[in-house]
């Protein structure tokens, strides 16, 4: 599991604890560029995966707790790319 920093790992602890399972974090490379993250949602875990290949300090600190918030809302799954990332956010499509 990634080390996350203390505010982060303390959300994903309080949210392990409400979904009574436990939220690993780790990260993926993926070929696709826009991948940012996803999250599934499993009987015996939460899954949180992000896009470790992407340039940038910390650029995926957002992401995580995107689907961290997601997945304490009851989401099972979901996955955020370059244009449906909160902190990404793009006009919508005309």
């Amino acid at each position: 599991m990634e080390s996350l920093p203390p505010p982060l790992e303390a959300k994903r602890r309080a949210i392990s604890e409400l979904l009574r399972r436990p939220v690993v974090v780790r990260g993926i490379e993926t070929p696709d560029p826009l991948f940012r993250g996803r999250l599934t949602v499993e009987p015996g875990r939460v899954l949180i995966e992000y896009q470790v290949a992407q340039a940038g300090y910390f650029w995926h600190i957002p992401i995580i707790e995107e689907l961290l918030d997601r997945a304490a809302a009851g989401e099972t799954t979901a996955e955020l790319g370059e244009r449906n990332a909160r902190d990404e956010a793009a006009p919508p499509a005309r």
